[in-house]
């Protein structure tokens, strides 16, 4: 039976998006691939070296790379969550079929460890234990610290996939989740806890015999929870009762503001009710963070230049990864949206305004970094007005030119199904042009000046609104039946 799920998995593999893409798109993967596993393997070569630098007085350094190993399991468990697709095979199909269910379950939990997530990790761990670890502590000691780092990847991987299969029972969990990683790399970055003293002492004892039978049980009772709980769903009835449920989010407040506020509110609840769209929100939580490492760096990130980048970033999360793809997440039902009676510069005007209502939202949340510097004030709020006055007209008028299909059933990760080259194209006036901005007036050291024509450009973009919209819609209008025939391609 094994061999026939092992063909299954195989079909699926070679049938995934992956192998549906352009040669493009799978060089460009197929080179990020290459690359992250040749900066991991480099990284784990030259880790002593590395270590010896930063700490020139330390002896041995097993108990250095000790006080990094809870900064990266936090890391890598929070990355997983919210990155790490599960296991593709659908469980669903086999509940009809005369087969054990537990052995369809161990089948879908053990394939599950082949993933980039745990080969990553060996890049950068079995290269430092041959150089270090084996002469430090001995060829038993060194094995027993590599092995039992491998197990802590397992269990952060059974445990990233137990919380997201219980999260979409659960959504709180999903809350709670990142409250608590999130609060531990704030309080961190704020010097009130030092998660490289905690993570010390907690891998204090690597390399022996009693330390490593703890990694063994974690990882074997979070592969007996996810079995606990995938057998609990394995039931057809299950799946039909799911099927059934559905999301009833209503807007009254903007249903009631005419066609724009109707727009408004139906943008709103594919958002909401999709989890590739709700994955957006989830990155632009996380990079309202992001912040963190600069405003907490004043000496490895001086002046503006860098905190500009970020300000434009943050304040634009949302909008530069849901804007760019604005028309595409309607590709399903782009048809019904051409024979629609109301005039295509409410459909913009409606998502112009979702993108401004995003955008007011991170702006505020990043003025909490004027904790840390008044200049946050300033950076940010020009910030905020360019993205709304440039960034959202040129997202809009990126949009007219999207024709693929987007899947809003999976998950943003990995995930490349409706990229093109617009969407590499458009970060150039994105992200770009507003520094270039800010630099023409700093290289004369007036970086107030550079903020203010940040704002003076986003002011006098606003004031020609109406000249970009009729704009975009001419060009909507010019591609709209070329664009219909590629959506419906997928």
């Amino acid at each position: 039976m094994y061999s026939l799920l092992w063909k299954h998995q195989w079909k699926n593999l070679v049938r995934s998006k992956y192998f549906s893409q352009g040669w493009g798109m799978k060089i460009l993967i197929g080179f990020l691939v290459l690359y992250f596993g040749l900066s991991f393997s480099l990284l784990g070569f030259f880790m002593p070296e590395l270590l010896q630098e930063s700490f020139p007085s330390a002896e041995v350094l097993v108990p250095i790379y000790a006080q990094f190993v809870l900064y990266y399991m936090l890391s890598d468990l929070a990355l997983r969550f919210f990155l790490q697709e599960l296991n593709v095979m659908s469980i669903q199909h086999y509940l009809l079929q005369a087969m054990p269910k537990s052995k369809v379950i161990n089948f879908l939990l053990g394939t599950s460890v082949f993933n980039l997530f745990n080969f990553f990790p060996l890049l950068f761990i079995v290269p430092f234990c041959f150089r270090v670890s084996v002469d430090e502590l001995g060829i038993t000691g060194g094995l027993l610290w590599m092995f039992s780092l491998l197990f802590f990847v397992f269990f952060n991987h059974f445990l990233a996939i137990y919380l997201k299969r219980v999260a979409a029972v659960k959504q709180w969990i999903f809350i709670v989740f990142a409250v608590v990683v999130a609060t531990l790399f704030a309080l961190n970055f704020a010097g009130w806890i030092s998660l490289n003293d905690w993570s010390a002492v907690l891998f204090a004892n690597l390399g022996q015999w009693w330390f490593f039978l703890i990694p063994v049980a974690l990882t074997t009772l979070l592969y007996l929870s996810n079995y606990s709980f995938l057998r609990k769903q394995a039931y057809i009835d299950q799946w039909r009762k799911e099927s059934k449920e559905a999301s009833t989010q209503e807007f009254g407040y903007l249903e009631s503001k005419g066609s724009i506020g109707v727009m408004i509110a139906n943008e709103l609840k594919l958002i909401l009710r999709n989890k590739r769209t709700k994955s957006v929100l989830v990155i632009t939580l996380l990079f309202s963070l992001y912040g963190l490492l600069f405003y907490t760096q004043p000496d490895m990130y001086d002046g503006m230049g860098w905190k500009v980048f970020v300000g434009i970033f943050m304040t634009g999360i949302f909008m530069i990864n849901y804007g760019q793809f604005m028309v595409g997440w309607e590709g399903s039902f782009f048809d019904g949206i051409l024979t629609r009676a109301y005039p295509m510069e409410a459909f913009f005007r409606a998502k112009f305004w979702l993108l401004v209502g995003s955008s007011l939202i991170t702006y505020i949340l990043s003025l909490g970094y004027m904790y840390f510097t008044i200049d946050a004030l300033w950076i940010n709020t020009a910030a905020f007005i360019y993205n709304v006055g440039v960034n959202s007209f040129v997202l809009l008028f990126a949009s007219t030119y999207q024709k693929k299909r987007i899947n809003l059933s999976k998950g943003s990760a990995f995930n490349y199904q409706g990229t093109s080259a617009v969407q590499f194209l458009v970060t150039i006036p994105l992200l770009v042009f507003p520094i270039l901005i800010y630099q023409a007036f700093n290289v004369f050291n007036k970086p107030y000046y550079g903020l203010l024509a940040l704002a003076v450009c986003g002011l006098l973009s606003l004031a020609f609104s109406k000249y970009w919209f009729r704009e975009i819609i001419k060009n909507f209008n010019e591609k709209k039946y070329r664009n219909a025939a590629g959506f419906r391609e997928g």
